[in-house]
C-alpha cells in the first residue's frame, strides 16, 4: 500500500507471511488479512450499532514488473474503517462501498530504468495511517487521516534515485473513501518525495483538490530502536476561494504524535492528535466542522504468533464546539469509543 512510513510494516505484516503462486509465466505473491471485533462508542446520535463486527477481509495480488515490463497490485474484500468520529458502529453493515468488491488495483509500467508509471485504482501517498487497518498501530482512523485522500483512480509516475523517491500524479479523485462521489473537486493532483535522510523516514507532499482545497503534508519516523518507534504527522490546508463559504475560515492544520513501545510480543501504540480549522461558528468544515479538537487514542496490543493479534483500544476525542449527540439527540462535545478486535494474516 502506497502511504509512504507504515506500507513497511504492512510489507511486514502481510508480504513476509505471503504465499506464492505461478501463473503462466508471473509469479503472484498473495497476502491478507481477516479481523473481527466488537465497537463501542458514545455519542453517535440514534444510528447507534454497537456490535460485533467484521473490520478487514483483504486479499491482496501483486507481481512486481520486470526487465521494463508490467506489472499489478491489486486488493480487494471489505473494511469497516472506524475513525474517532464514529467509532466504527454507524455503519451496521460494517463494509467499505457496503459490498464485497476491488478496493484498490493498478498496473505498474517500468518505461525506463529508475521510473515507474502507475495507472488504475491509486492509494495515496499522503499520511501516516493506510487503508488496511490491521497493519496500523490502531484499529481506529485519526481525524487527520479523515481529511486525507485516501483511494482514487488516476495516474503517478515515479522517479527512484538511491533512498528518495519523486512522484507526481493526476486522479479523478472525488471521495471514493465513503463510496460517493461527495466532494466538491473536478478531480486532483499532487507531487511528492519520499525516502530516508539522516536515518529519519520521510514524506513531504502537495495535494491540489481543482476547485476545492489544497494541502501540504508532512510525514516523519524513525525506529529509536528494536522496542520504540515514533512518528509525526502534520496536515495544512487550505480552501480555495471558490470553495470557501461567505464568513467561514478558509484554513485549518491538524497533527498527529504515535509513539509505540514494544516488549517482545506485546506493543501499546499510542496515538494523540490536535487539530484547529477556525473558530466557533467559522470552520472550514476540512475536519468535519470541528473548530478545534484533540484526541488520545491507546491500542494495547498482544501478538500469539507472528501473523496473529489480539488488541484492545480505548479512545477519547473532545472537540470546542458540539459535534456530537447522544442517543437523545442532545449535542456533545466528546466521544469515548472502545473496541476489542482478533486478527489473523495471511
Amino acid at each position: 500500500m502506497k502511504k509512504l512510513v507504515l506500507s513497511t510494516l504492512l510489507t511486514a505484516a502481510t508480504i513476509a507471511n505471503a504465499g506464492q503462486i505461478t501463473a503462466l509465466n508471473s509469479d503472484i505473491e498473495l497476502s491478507g488479512g481477516l479481523t473481527t471485533g466488537y465497537f463501542y462508542s458514545t455519542n453517535t446520535g440514534t444510528s447507534n450499532h454497537d456490535d460485533f463486527k467484521v473490520s478487514n477481509f483483504i486479499i491482496s495480488l501483486s507481481s512486481q514488473p520486470k526487465d521494463r515490463g508490467i506489472g499489478f497490485t491489486t486488493m480487494f474484500g471489505s473494511i469497516l474503517l472506524p475513525t474517532l468520529y464514529d467509532g466504527g458502529i454507524t455503519d451496521s453493515k460494517a463494509i467499505l462501498n457496503k459490498n464485497f468488491g476491488v478496493l484498490s488495483g493498478y498496473l505498474t509500467y517500468l518505461p525506463f530504468e529508475n521510473v515507474s508509471v502507475d495507472v488504475g485504482l491509486l492509494t495515496t501517498n499522503i499520511g501516516y495511517e493506510i487503508a488496511t487497518s490491521y497493519a496500523n498501530p490502531n484499529i481506529t482512523y485519526g481525524s487527520v487521516f479523515y481529511a486525507q485522500p485516501f483511494i482514487y483512480p488516476g495516474v503517478r509516475v515515479t522517479y527512484s534515485y538511491k533512498d528518495f523517491k519523486f512522484y507526481g500524479e493526476v486522479n479523478k479523485d472525488k471521495g471514493y473513501l465513503n463510496g460517493s462521489s461527495s466532494l466538491p473537486t473536478s478531480g486532483a493532483y499532487a507531487v511528492g518525495t519520499l525516502g530516508s535522510l539522516y536515518g529519519i523516514n520521510y514524506a513531504l507532499s502537495y495535494y491540489d483538490y481543482i476547485a476545492y482545497k489544497n494541502l501540504i503534508d508532512l510525514v516523519l519516523s524513525k525506529s529509536l530502536n528494536q522496542n520504540l518507534d515514533i512518528a509525526l504527522n502534520i496536515d495544512y490546508q487550505r480552501l480555495d476561494n471558490t470553495a470557501k463559504q461567505q464568513g467561514h475560515d478558509k484554513y485549518g492544520y491538524g497533527i498527529a504524535f504515535y509513539i509505540i513501545p514494544k516488549f517482545e510480543n506485546i506493543s501499546i501504540p499510542v496515538r494523540v492528535e490536535y487539530i484547529k480549522d477556525g473558530s466557533k461558528g467559522k470552520e472550514s468544515g476540512i475536519y468535519n466542522s470541528v473548530a478545534s479538537g484533540y484526541s488520545f487514542t491507546i491500542t494495547p496490543t498482544f501478538k500469539p504468533s507472528k501473523n496473529t493479534f489480539i488488541r484492545v483500544e480505548t479512545s477519547y476525542f473532545k472537540t470546542d464546539n458540539k459535534v456530537f449527540q447522544d442517543k437523545s439527540g442532545n449535542p456533545k462535545d466528546s466521544k469515548l469509543s472502545g473496541a476489542v478486535e482478533l486478527g489473523l494474516l495471511f
